[in-house]
């Protein structure tokens, strides 16, 4: 049986205990242990400190993640030098234990109510992090990023002003050009699933236009009325857009098509579809064509589902707020890899389908993950909580979302405003 399923992503979004993503929290909830393995068999834990980590979805997470990248540097490494690996290593994980377990019991630790559980928690977090950012970064060296600058939305503000809450602009999505030279910026519907007006932004000058008209919102919207825009395409600086009209007041997703074009200069309404995109139209909401037999995760629970020939990928909710990421082969057909583990924010994960690649916000920053070889390299100037919006077909710009002023690596203060920020990236093919 071959079913569709609609393309997510869009954002309104040895021997050793090597015990996630997402900012440090003492709130974090479990999710089912069958998903979340530790690097270690927890059936065979008796140390207190090993308990806890069994016990607490998030740590087993850390744990593992920690554990896979302890063992690429260690797989690069002989004699001498790999001995001194596993030492370190051992005495990290005494250093942890001492620090954020003490002498105190499971039963202590565990105690959701007690201010040790949390301390012991927030200290497992800190720890882990940090040493996920050092190994991590010795298993791979991060992408370089140039910071070339900050989207400024206030003209969306001053347009779409119902869009601002807190003084931000709701943004339903951001796709670069081929090259980095351009952003389209998609607003979200206020009465449907989806976006209803395109925004096109020049990187060089910040210069800001609107492509599609603003979406009419009387009660009975005129027939020739954007409802919804469905699709995009680029051709060198011009950006084309197809739009859903309302038409005979149907619910807006079915209705007759517009056609626009715009470049920073002026947008145009097309009399007709333009040949100069014809194959190179990217769906908005999109779907991926599967067989049955081939997924076999809880199909209820997937959030996005994303795939090309070798490979799918998929997010799935696990209740408690917290969402896995997954992949596998598709020919032959592979057992699901768990690339990821944290909260919502996974949902903004970017697959480059042309090479197998994915971009995720992890808790050491935003990463890029190799489905081939399962390689993880961070992205230089991302940190805890920053989100991918969009990276470029040849792999030279970043755009994402982050609390800190661009480029910086620390802990954001969560009231600051969001910032959207663009980067060359160094080395990103």
């Amino acid at each position: 049986m071959i079913k569709r399923a609609r393309i997510g992503g869009l954002l309104f979004f040895a021997g050793l205990a090597l015990s996630g993503a997402g900012a440090v929290s003492s709130t974090a909830q479990p999710a089912p242990s069958a998903t979340v393995p530790a690097s270690f068999d927890c059936t065979r834990a008796t140390r207190a400190a090993d308990r806890f980590i069994c016990a607490n979805a998030a740590l087993r997470w850390q744990d593992l993640a920690l554990s896979r990248s302890y063992r690429a540097v260690l797989g690069r490494l002989t004699g001498p030098a790999r001995a001194a690996l596993v030492a370190e290593q051992r005495d990290w994980v005494g250093d942890r234990d001492r620090r954020c377990a003490a002498d105190r019991s499971f039963a202590e630790l565990n105690d959701p109510a007690s201010w040790v559980h949390d301390q012991a928690y927030d200290c497992m977090m800190i720890v882990y992090l940090g040493r996920r950012q050092t190994l991590g970064d010795r298993a791979a060296a991060p992408v370089a990023t140039r910071v070339i600058g900050e989207i400024d939305l206030t003209p969306i503000a001053r347009a779409r002003p119902k869009l601002v809450k807190k003084g931000q602009v709701r943004v339903a999505g951001m796709r670069l050009s081929p090259d980095g030279s351009h952003v389209a910026i998609l607003l979200p519907s206020r009465e449907l699933d989806g976006p209803d007006q395109l925004w096109l932004y020049r990187v060089a000058d910040r210069k800001l236009i609107a492509v599609t008209p603003r979406p009419d919102m009387r009660a009975e919207h005129p027939a020739d009325a954007v409802a919804l825009i469905t699709s995009f395409a680029w051709r060198d600086g011009t950006l084309f857009a197809v739009a859903s009209l309302w038409g005979d007041g149907s619910e807006g997703e079915g209705g007759p098509q517009a056609y626009y074009a715009a470049t920073v200069a002026g947008s145009r309404r097309l009399p007709d579809r333009p040949l100069e995109v014809q194959d190179q139209w990217e769906s908005v909401t999109g779907g991926l064509v599967y067989h049955e037999d081939e997924f076999s995760d809880d199909v209820d629970a997937v959030q996005s589902l994303r795939g090309n020939a070798g490979w799918l990928v998929w997010t799935a909710d696990r209740g408690h707020g917290t969402l896995d990421l997954h992949i596998r082969t598709r020919k032959p057909l592979g057992t699901p890899y768990l690339v990821a583990w944290g909260g919502w924010e996974l949902a903004s994960f970017l697959f480059d389908d042309a090479r197998s690649r994915l971009t995720y916000p992890a808790g050491v920053g935003i990463v890029r993950f190799d489905m081939a070889t399962r390689a993880e390299r961070r992205i230089a100037g991302t940190w805890r909580g920053d989100l991918p919006y969009a990276v470029s077909a040849d792999q030279g710009t970043l755009l994402w979302a982050t609390r800190n002023n661009c480029g910086e690596e620390h802990e954001a203060d969560p009231n600051a405003p969001e910032r959207f920020c663009i980067a060359a990236m160094t080395g990103g093919r």
